[in-house]
């Protein structure tokens, strides 16, 4: 049996447009379930929720803040534990994220209220975070802010 080229044709687009769908469908997706990690993670940190985010960040996780210190997942649990760290609600200016396989980088603009030892941290932030997917679960490997100038 022989198939018409129109034939064929359109079985093909209808093959391309259902992987495209399918494709879009998974980034929005992906992209969906990054936004939701973050979202809980900054959640987490205004209640002090050190389980929650002992789960979002990952072992390695590694924090460079604003004045160039590095900090660990470690140094982060053990700080909000103590009430040495705390958080306000976050303020998001702007917020993306873009989508590598497995990786994704939240990219955003954020005012915020960070208390460490009494003295306030805080202020206008660009902010990239580095999400991996492991194990089925988004976690937070990177965080980097650079203080946004007056």
């Amino acid at each position: 049996m022989r198939i018409a080229f129109p034939t064929l044709f359109v079985a093909f687009l209808i093959l391309a447009t259902a992987g495209c769908a399918r494709s879009h469908r998974s980034a929005e997706e992906a992209e969906h379930e990054v936004l939701s990690t973050d979202d809980a993670r900054i959640q987490a940190r205004t209640h002090g929720d050190t389980q929650v985010l002992g789960r979002i960040y990952a072992d390695d996780y590694t924090l460079i803040t604003a004045e160039g210190a590095l900090r660990t997942k470690e140094d982060q649990i053990n700080e909000i534990r103590a009430g040495q760290l705390q958080f306000k609600p976050v303020e998001t200016l702007e917020k993306s994220v873009r989508l590598y396989d497995n990786a994704a980088i939240v990219l955003a603009r954020e005012r915020s209220t960070i208390i460490r030892n009494g003295q306030d941290i805080g202020g206008d932030f660009r902010v990239n975070r580095v999400y991996v997917k492991r194990d089925g679960q988004w976690q937070l490997v990177l965080t980097h802010a650079t203080r946004v100038a007056p």
